[in-house]
């Protein structure tokens, strides 16, 4: 009976991810290696959808092995971006996880909202970012593929993809664990059991459990902590081989999330009325610190689950040709309350942000074999997505409330909004290899897909008051034409010039839509290798992100457009090298992004309400740049890594209300969340000590530049009363450097490791994102140094 591997990829090398641990904490091209002459050995990767050597793939792949997730502490989205050279990470204010990766990325807080950078699971797409907020466990391997993405992967992308491959069920029994004490009582236990049943089928269990105390400090309640940590994952395999000829693997795994979510630092006060709030206008700032910040008492909390199902087969029905079938459901339930404004009252609070995804995706594909010179991929795919999202807005401290209340008797204190959008994707392609030469191979690849979204969105008052949000749309801005409010009605008002399902021009009622888009992607490239340890490549590339609609708290129908489908056209050259008898690695890469209608969500003027949130396409920008990195091996048991990358990104066009509530032309200006400079450094060395166990030391340095958090972010908003910053612009996000440190002992057999370790040892006071909300500034701000001890066991 053959192995569970295979030229499609179902089947990954095990033992890839079993060697000495030497990884690259500064987000190199390799993560795992084991000793090979005086070098490293290959890293095998399938972003080709078949297993390649990495040195062999004509495109820019970062890895980032399993066993680098526990050696280095990756225990967060965050902490992977870090290592990634090139992929920026920003906690939302409604806890949505967000990717930038080269510079392209969708700032958008909404659950159903795709993502420029997708996320995989095995080739399985998690197409929403929060699908994939607790999946880096027991993995063989992360594979992040750079520049627009799509004649391959399930899902249109103008980033990049990002696949996170679990390790597979053995042939043989084993078993491992690993346990992790750390500062804020940080426990992470992790393990795996896997092993044959039977001649045909292997299992794989495993799980992990989080739980930590809260690390942000209240202001104004110094014995009140916010961050607890409470999570649960796990994931049951079966790889089912009836024949040598046929495959199947059924992946069934899940997650519970239960923790605090984040509360931002108060940093700046921006007035959207005439009158404050009389708690607001006393609030003091936050103290500029790493763990400070406010909340409302009780607020911030989660309680969120996902369950997925995946069953892959392959089939070979010929000698060269294989068919390949990933089918897949994912639920998603989300309860949680989001901390708005830094202060201990209401500004703007999510008392409840509540969500549900309910996904299927299905794809088939042929391929035929690797020796083949002429390697070809056909294949079609189909996703169905069912999002709803409701939040409950407590805005009770705000501006509008004391205004309103002050001048019209209308204290609007509350509303829920809400969408609900169904989203239908099918897409056809395909991709060939074809080597003219022995050291030439051009390469090509083209998809089309349809895709279609059916949104109904509302806005309306839950309290039933009398001279509340409801009423005030009734009674005041409608002037009585509709009548009296009753309460859950939608009230957000047709301002549009035509009518929108069955509102009218000028009535209130809900947002009912269809956006219906479809695009060619493709690709197109050429390989040289002139010697076996050298490869130059070059690719053009065209790729598409789908149009979405927003889920806002709207007082008119403007609010609800969509933004339509985004488009890069990519041109990238690069090159890797592995010299000195494989003793040194360096990989480098150039390229140019022709960026058409990027996404974002910006502000508009509402009047009464300040400036609110809509979403919006800026027609024209670019992004230039280049990456650099270097492994060597200068003596046994040493491996030092450095990364290099450069941003040049600019908006070519844009007029509008940036997401501050700055109104100005922005053309010339930076995009959002992308330093010019990443630099990263990483030493591990490993000595031996006994006969039975051997030592190691390793560090690492991660540096990123300054950036910004909205377009035009060197402008603070004209309306901006005072700030904690003086005179800096506010929406800045400072440079930082991070340095993290680890030391122990491991078995030279591989069986147990026992280690010390330190994060951002240094302290730095850092933050990833600043964001307006109607009267206030809020800055997220990450983690403070942490320390502590690992152990891991394998049986």
């Amino acid at each position: 009976m053959r192995t569970f591997n295979s030229k499609l990829g179902l089947r990954h090398i095990i033992n890839c991810t079993l060697g000495t641990s030497l990884s690259i904490g500064a987000g190199l091209s390799f993560a795992e290696h084991a000793p090979h002459a005086s070098g490293m050995e290959e890293i095998v990767i399938t972003a080709n959808k078949r297993t390649q050597n990495l040195n062999d793939v004509g495109l820019t792949v970062a890895v980032v092995s399993g066993d680098t997730f526990i050696n280095q502490q990756i225990n967060s989205l965050s902490d992977l971006a870090q290592t990634i050279p090139g992929l920026s990470y920003t906690n939302s204010a409604n806890n949505t996880p967000i990717y930038t990766l080269r510079g392209v990325g969708f700032y958008e807080t909404s659950i159903g909202s795709y993502p420029t950078v997708s996320v995989y699971s095995d080739e399985v797409p998690l197409s929403f970012p929060v699908l994939a907020a607790h999946t880096a466990y027991d993995l063989e391997r992360v594979e992040v593929l750079k520049g627009p993405q799509g004649t391959l992967f399930g899902q249109n992308a103008t980033g990049g993809a990002i696949n996170y491959i679990a390790a597979k069920p053995t042939d043989e029994f084993s078993a491992g664990v690993n346990l992790s004490y750390g500062r804020f009582n940080e426990v992470i236990g992790e393990g795996f059991v896997s092993g044959p049943l039977s001649d045909t089928l292997k299992a794989r269990l495993s799980s992990r459990v989080e739980r930590a105390d809260g690390w942000q400090v209240s202001n104004s309640r110094p014995n009140d902590a916010n961050g607890e940590v409470k999570n649960y994952m796990g994931r049951l395999q079966l790889a089912f081989e009836p024949t040598d000829s046929t495959s199947f693997l059924l992946n069934v795994n899940g997650w519970k999330d239960k923790s605090e979510t984040a509360a931002p630092q108060y940093i700046g006060l921006i007035p959207q009325n005439a009158i404050l709030d009389s708690g607001v206008e006393a609030a003091p700032f936050s103290p500029l610190k790493e763990r400070a910040a406010d909340w409302t008492p009780g607020l911030p909390s989660a309680d969120n689950r996902m369950w997925q199902a995946s069953l892959r087969g392959d089939i070979d029905l010929t000698d060269s040709i294989s068919l390949t079938s990933l089918t897949a459901y994912v639920d998603y339930k989300q309860t949680q309350g989001n901390e708005g404004d830094g202060l201990p009252t209401g500004d703007i609070d999510l008392l409840d942000n509540a969500g549900k995804i309910d996904s299927f995706s299905q794809e088939l594909r042929l391929s035929n074999g690797s020796e083949s010179a002429l390697r070809w991929v056909l294949g079609a795919n189909y996703e169905n997505s069912n999002v709803d999202q409701t939040v409950h807005l407590d805005i009770s401290n705000t501006s509008s409330n004391a205004t309103l209340g002050f001048a019209l008797g209308y204290p609007i204190s509350q509303t829920i909004y809400s969408s609900f959008q169904e989203m239908t994707n099918y897409a056809f392609f395909g991709n060939v290899e074809y080597d003219v030469a022995d050291t030439i191979t051009l390469k090509g690849g083209v998809r089309y897909t349809d895709a279609k979204t059916n949104v109904d969105s509302c806005n309306m008052d839950p309290t039933g008051g009398a001279n509340d949000t409801g009423p005030f749309f009734f009674d005041i801005l409608l002037g009585g034409s509709f009548g009296s409010y009753e309460t859950g009605q939608c009230f957000a008002v047709n301002l549009l010039d035509q009518p929108v399902g069955s509102v009218p021009i000028g009535a209130p009622g809900n947002y009912v839509d269809t956006l219906n888009e479809d695009n060619v992607s493709w690709r197109i490239g050429l390989d040289w290798n002139p010697h076996s340890d050298l490869l130059l490549y070059t690719n053009i590339s065209k790729g598409y992100k789908a149009g979405s609609f927003p889920t806002v708290s709207a007082f008119e129908f403007n609010q609800y457009l969509p933004v339509t489908q985004e488009s890069v056209l990519a041109y990238e050259g690069g090159f890797k090298a592995s010299v000195f008898d494989r003793a040194l690695q360096i990989n480098g890469a150039v390229f140019y992004y022709d960026y058409t209608d990027k996404q974002l969500r910006s502000k508009q003027d509402g009047g009464p309400f300040g400036i609110l949130d809509v979403l919006q396409n800026i027609p024209k920008s670019t992004i230039k740049g280049l990456e650099l990195e270097l492994v060597s091996r200068p003596v046994s048991g040493l491996i030092v890594s450095t990364t290099f990358a450069y941003l040049d990104t600019n908006i070519d066009e844009f007029t509008g209300i940036n997401a501050g509530g700055v109104p100005a032309d922005f053309s010339g200006t930076t995009v959002p969340f992308t330093p010019e400079y990443q630099v990263g450094a990483n030493i591990d060395y490993e000595f031996p000590m006994t006969d039975t166990f051997d030592g190691f030391v390793g560090g690492s340095y991660t540096y990123n530049s300054d950036t910004v958090s909205v377009i035009g972010g060197d402008l603070n908003p004209a309306t901006l009363a005072d700030s904690a910053v003086g005179d800096a612009s506010i929406f800045e996000i400072n440079d930082y450097s991070l340095v993290d440190l680890r030391a122990g002992i491991q078995s030279v057999d591989g069986r147990w490791r026992v280690s010390v370790w330190g994060k951002n040892v240094f302290n730095e006071y850092y933050w990833n994102n600043v964001v307006a909300a109607f009267d206030t500034i809020g800055r997220y701000t990450n983690k403070p140094a942490t320390y502590g001890a690992s152990v891991t066991f394998k049986y």
